[in-house]
């Protein structure tokens, strides 16, 4: 019991175990229509604390409950509730006194959605300190707070949210699979207008006695109906190498944020390395541009503020591979103190199958780190099982297994050996090493 208050008391807001929220996310005021001090939702968007059609919403402690998800036009705000499960504490004197928790939010949090493809900051937060200020908290009392991050994209509807990345035994409040109701905007920006009916004539039997006699109907033939007209954005670019600026044949694949699989795709001209799309105003599309013998790069492309017939230039610079490189892969999540792989995980491991796919001779090893903090034999078994399941990942998507060695190293190779938690957070990392191309 001690060793747990010392947890709680040397980390703020990171907690220990993951459970399932109820359906409905746990929360009092979570039905529509709630008033509880937080106001009324004016922006039309139906967003109470709707169950996840895919899986009920896990929180990394119990003691943590989603009471609303709202979204406004700038913000997507989550409503929490933390309770302080221990019995209350009190000193000689009878007073009461704080359990030993303290809670905070860690200012790097984000929202994460579409796999991993789409990530919205941190914004702010009411009536909880940010971290490293703590509040303490004091047992079987329950403290409510409001957390505002950037307005999800139209269209996605089931995110996560990550406040620290969990990979070693470091414990941080996440919560996985929350969802709000935000439907789409649809495609067509105008429609042809209506024509209008022709009145009655007089003896028509569509005329009221006592009436003045109407004139007749002039027969008319219907016009046909104009199809939606759909606005573009003209996107182009130049693909090169970034060392040299030499320009290259690469495939840009695109899909709409709110999507998993690729809308389309289009290849850059070898000659100059340029490429053109037309895309659809109004919609935000995420895109990987790869080729042979080079590292795949990701970006966004936010068309929502875009005018009709805007022309955009998006040049994309692609690192050459070599034998011996090493990197990390930035966005690679795990279920809490678990191996686990979450789906926001998966836009970047999709990159790298990608690159496999185009460098069909490349073999490469995963390496696994943690943190210096912890047992060191059990931050060892955790990054050997990690980058098992990230080798798993791969194969399933059609990678032999004889081109993916992994090795987990523990704690043992740290970049920073001193410092404050979230700056040796760069000690906890999957990397991939370039074997053979």
């Amino acid at each position: 019991m001690l060793l747990r208050l010392l947890l709680f008391l040397s980390l703020s807001f990171l907690f220990t175990s993951c459970v399932d929220l109820l359906p409905g996310m746990g929360g009092g005021g979570s039905t529509g229509g709630s008033t509880d001090g937080r106001g009324t939702n004016t922006t039309g968007d139906d967003t109470y604390g709707q169950s996840s059609p895919t899986g009920p919403s896990r929180s990394a402690e119990p003691g943590v409950k989603v009471d609303d998800v709202r979204l406004t036009q700038d913000y997507t705000i989550l409503y929490l509730t933390f309770t302080d499960t221990n019995r209350p504490k009190y000193d000689q004197n009878g007073r009461e006194v704080p359990t030993g928790n303290t809670i905070a939010f860690q200012p790097q949090g984000r929202l994460i959605a579409a796999n991993g493809a789409r990530i919205f900051r941190f914004i702010k937060a009411d009536n909880i300190p940010l971290h490293p200020n703590n509040k303490p908290t004091y047992g079987g009392r329950s403290y409510s707070f409001t957390v505002y991050f950037e307005r999800l994209d139209k269209g996605l509807e089931n995110f996560d949210l990550f406040e620290c990345n969990d990979y070693d035994h470091l414990v941080c409040w996440n919560i996985y699979n929350l969802y709000v109701r935000n439907p789409a905007d649809p495609v067509v920006t105008s429609l042809p207008p209506t024509q209008p009916v022709p009145a009655p004539t007089p003896g028509s039997p569509n005329r009221v006695p006592g009436e003045t006699p109407m004139p007749a109907p002039v027969p008319t033939t219907p016009k046909p109906v104009d199809p939606p007209v759909v606005q573009m954005v003209f996107i182009s670019g130049v693909v090169s190498n970034s060392l040299t600026n030499k320009p290259l044949t690469a495939t840009i694949d695109y899909q709409l944020s709110n999507k998993s699989n690729p809308l389309d795709s289009v290849q850059s001209f070898s000659s100059d390395g340029l490429y053109r799309m037309y895309l659809n105003r109004g919609q935000v599309y995420t895109y990987v541009a790869s080729a042979k013998g080079y590292l795949p790069t990701s970006g966004v492309l936010d068309l929502t503020k875009a005018s009709n017939n805007q022309k955009i230039t998006r040049n994309i610079a692609l690192k050459p591979l070599t034998v011996g490189t090493k990197i990390t892969l930035q966005n690679i999540y795990f279920a809490m103190s678990k191996s686990e792989l979450l789906p926001a995980s998966f836009a970047e491991l999709d990159k790298l199958v990608t690159m496999m796919h185009d460098n069909p001779q490349m073999r490469i090893r995963l390496e696994g780190h943690t943190d210096i903090v912890g047992d060191k034999a059990a931050n060892l078994q955790l990054s050997r099982d990690r980058v098992l399941a990230c080798q798993s990942y791969l194969v399933k998507k059609q990678i032999d297994v004889d081109r993916i060695e992994t090795i987990g190293y523990g704690d043992t190779r740290p970049i920073l050996t001193k410092g404050t938690d979230e700056e040796r957070k760069v000690n906890r990392r999957v990397e991939f090493a370039i074997l053979s191309l």
